[in-house]
């Protein structure tokens, strides 16, 4: 019996598990988070192989735990705030370590994707058959806008698995995805979220052009022709409800309600610029909290330009706010070095399918991000999914 258990890999089993209840069920995610995590350790530790040699990535991996701890302390002991959400970053931070260092095959890899863009297809189904809180949200994920992120990425990974991993699918395979594709962007623009509006047209175009140059044949370069007219043919003749708000505002990137909240969070990591508050205590400030910053700047607190809210609706200000210098120069260095390992690996075939839906991921995280809170909770984990491998892929090929 142990002897065909050793035949499995159990760390894939286990992210398999993650996977397909990441987007609907809380508790079987924690568990199958913890169960991938403890499996790796085990089998590092029996197999002797961590995963080779410490690199720059385990660095920040490193120390955006241990700032995140930090932080996390000084909530506690420096404002009198909880301490306890530091978890959700060291869950997904760890998630990213391990598979970091875990040498998947690219057949495993590809494998994963689908099912994550599966399980994500078939939540989608549950949210509409249900209407959960009269929107379609994903179970497990929530808030409308959290939702149209995660699904934004699920479309990414679909369309960029479908686009640049072709020839190395099964038939079965290609037609799933080129239905999970087109069920995951329209689903997607059926959120309504302006920022994830704008970002799934910029996704699709960046795929489009990196498939035409990735093939270099005419009829691709016809069919990726023929997808954008009919796309930009749609959104002229019948604009969603997302594009006709774009529409509406003269300035596309103003927005009263945020701009209160960013200058608001901006007095409050002025406050406390070090350490910050500590993540999950952003809704506990309160004017009180940031008046002395603002009447140093001349500003008058009572102006009605600053609005105290249960988040910062800017993944940057998250940081910034609750984690304070510390975690953000932290989070800033290590989607520079994603950036760098995308650049790195561009140009070889192989890993396109890879390094094209990291791009992604880096544009919708830090794009979106200017206006909610990205790298949150469950779509944290699926973006985390995404450049765990491609870092892991990277540290494959460095070490041959």
């Amino acid at each position: 019996m142990i002897d065909r258990l050793k035949q499995f890999d159990l760390r894939f089993v286990f992210l398999i598990g993650l996977l397909i209840f990441l987007p609907s069920f809380e508790a079987p995610k924690n568990l199958f988070s913890f169960l991938f995590v403890v499996s790796w350790v085990v089998i590092s530790w029996r197999e002797g192989d961590w995963g080779g040699k410490w690199r720059v990535i385990d660095t920040i991996f490193l120390l955006w735990i241990l700032a995140d701890i930090i932080v996390s302390i000084n909530a506690v002991i420096t404002h009198q705030f909880p301490g306890e959400n530091f978890r959700d970053i060291i869950r997904f931070v760890l998630i990213a370590w391990v598979l970091s260092r875990t040498n998947f095959s690219k057949n495993q890899m590809s494998k994963l994707a689908l099912i994550a863009v599966m399980s994500t297809v078939v939540t989608i189904f549950y949210s509409y058959a249900t209407l959960l809180g009269g929107r379609v949200e994903l179970n497990s994920v929530g808030h409308i806008n959290h939702t149209a992120i995660y699904l934004l990425l699920s479309y990414a990974l679909s369309l960029t698995l479908l686009a640049f991993n072709f020839n190395h699918l099964a038939n079965w395979e290609r037609l799933l995805l080129f239905f999970t594709t087109i069920i995951l962007f329209v689903a997607t623009i059926d959120t309504d979220s302006r920022a994830t509006m704008g970002l799934v047209i910029i996704v699709t175009l960046f795929n489009m052009f990196y498939f035409v140059l990735h093939y270099r044949k005419i009829k691709f370069a016809l069919a990726a022709i023929l997808i954008c007219t009919l796309l930009a043919t749609w959104l002229a003749y019948n604009p969603p409800v997302a594009l006709q708000r774009i529409q509406a505002n003269k300035n596309i990137l103003q927005d009263v309600t945020r701009d209160k909240i960013r200058n608001f969070s901006y007095y409050a990591f002025k406050s406390s610029p070090l350490l910050g508050v500590g993540f999950g205590n952003f809704g506990r400030l309160t004017m009180s909290d940031i008046k002395e910053a603002i009447i140093e700047d001349n500003k008058d607190p009572a102006s009605g330009q600053f609005l105290p809210f249960n988040h910062a609706h800017n993944v940057y200000y998250t940081y910034l706010v609750s984690g304070g210098l510390v975690a953000f120069s932290i989070f800033i260095w290590f989607w520079f070095y994603v950036i760098h390992v995308i650049i790195k690996l561009r140009a070889v075939a192989e890993n396109k399918w890879i390094v094209v839906s990291s791009a992604s991921v880096v544009m919708i995280t830090l794009g979106i991000g200017w206006f909610n809170t990205t790298l949150h909770h469950e779509h944290a984990i699926l973006s985390i999914l995404v450049l765990g491998l491609l870092i892991s892929r990277n540290r494959q090929i460095s070490e041959k």
